[in-house]
């Protein structure tokens, strides 16, 4: 027992992928980090409606008969080798699906005698076929999963020398139901998933166990799966507590804050390649709207949020079907031009005497403040408020005058709108 513990350990340490919906009662957005060993050469794609798709080979089974279908939704989805076979995505009409690795994974057997067609591209054929996560429970019962031969991806990429490539898979639809879906001992199992959150092994029903025993009072470090699943699901669960509003640093729309909360929680599991000798390093991550409609993404040395919004796209249109590189893009936004041709500048200090005699002159009115209430008879006293209304005044008032003297030298203020400063008459 000991030994396949630490078996365990290590597989969770080298097998990577961390995923999550978000906290949030305003919208529904998930997001991913695609962690692997070997170059994925991934690139993210439109796929329309109406797109033939030919199931990849089948593990162990020459013999599976040929299997194709059309897509009935369009979708845009992250491949791998550069083929038509999608690890990631989310579709028109919400609902996304996402593979990950889970070391102890046992597909079921193909049943020679079933009538029912061999599925092995499991995420093309939820993200081309299904609407929620109801249609994808009952969806599935038509078909049966196997494993793709691992040889398609030693067709692809010479890097590719895998032996198995032990998956499960989480989809969240628009309406924020999640479900994991996890093949054991030649089961299918699906579980409803309220916590939104899958990284890999063990199966999802002992990681919310270990959750439920850990509570949500400490943020565990590292990088192992266990690890990661505990510090996302503690994050996620005070999301619903966003940065103050109308500050500086404050998103200006909810659909800004929304993605850079996401963008925040999967960083924190985003494995750099020093991290772990011989292990995954984040390839690219992923953030989809749901609610919006959009995929934002970026790869690991372009760090610039690329967005495809499925509103621009036509998925009844055949000519639609393009492909970028997930490191397509400038990796920076040079903003020095911008920045010379502003008109803006930060207000200099006023002289120190001159400072020192605005305070010395409050200090001598909120001083006269406190002689005058002491000489109020008794019955007349102001109580506490009103006594704090009245020196906040005084301070108010002395603010106001160390801001007039700064706005007589730079008569500019932040339009809150454009985002702009204005110069003022």
């Amino acid at each position: 027992m000991q030994v396949l513990k630490t078996v365990l350990l290590v597989a969770t340490v080298v097998a990577g992928c961390s995923e999550f919906r978000l906290n949030s009662d305003r919208s529904v957005l998930s997001a991913r980090t695609m962690d692997f060993q070997i170059d994925l050469d991934s690139t993210v794609e439109i796929i329309p409606r109406g797109t033939l798709v030919e199931e990849p080979i089948v593990k162990d089974c020459p013999d599976c008969a040929d299997y194709a279908w059309t897509t009935s939704y369009g979708y845009v989805g992250f491949n791998m080798f550069g083929v038509n076979v999608a690890t990631d995505g989310l579709n028109e009409a919400g609902l996304s699906a996402a593979w990950l690795y889970l070391v102890g994974t046992q597909y079921p057997v193909v049943n020679a005698s079933d009538p029912r067609p061999v599925v092995t591209s499991l995420i093309t054929y939820i993200l081309g076929n299904f609407a929620s996560v109801i249609d994808v429970r009952r969806g599935l019962r038509d078909v049966q999963v196997a494993e793709f031969d691992p040889v398609l991806g030693s067709l692809f990429s010479h890097g590719a020398r895998e032996s198995s490539y032990p998956l499960h898979v989480a989809v969240h639809d628009a309406a924020g139901a999640s479900l994991v879906i996890e093949f054991l001992n030649g089961t299918m199992h699906l579980y409803d998933n309220p916590n939104g959150v899958m990284t890999n092994a063990p199966p999802l029903p002992t990681h919310l166990a270990t959750l439920k025993a850990n509570g949500v009072d400490t943020v565990p470090g590292g990088y192992d799966s266990i690890a990661r699943f505990q510090r996302l699901s503690v994050l996620n669960h005070f999301a619903t507590q966003p940065y103050n509003a109308n500050t500086s640093y404050s998103a200006s729309t909810s659909e800004q804050a929304d993605v850079s909360l996401a963008l925040h929680l999967i960083d924190t599991v985003t494995i750099p390649e020093p991290a772990q000798a011989h292990g995954d390093a984040t390839q690219y991550s992923v953030v989809r709207d749901h609610t919006r409609k959009k995929l934002h993404f970026k790869s690991t040395e372009n760090q610039v949020l690329r967005t495809i919004d499925f509103g621009q796209i036509d998925f009844n249109d055949p000519s639609t079907r393009k492909s970028l590189p997930v490191t397509f893009g400038k990796w920076f936004v040079d903003v020095t031009q911008d920045a010379l041709a502003s008109s803006v500048r930060s207000i200099d200090m006023p002289p120190r005497s001159m400072v020192i005699a605005k305070l010395h002159g409050l200090a001598q009115q909120t001083a006269q403040l406190h002689a005058n209430l002491d000489t109020l008879p008794s019955y007349v006293h102001p109580d506490r408020t009103v006594a704090s209304f009245l020196m906040g005044a005084v301070v108010g008032l002395a603010c106001a005058v160390l801001g007039v003297v700064c706005y007589r030298a730079y008569r500019h203020r932040l339009d809150h709108h454009t985002k702009e400063y204005v110069h003022l008459a």
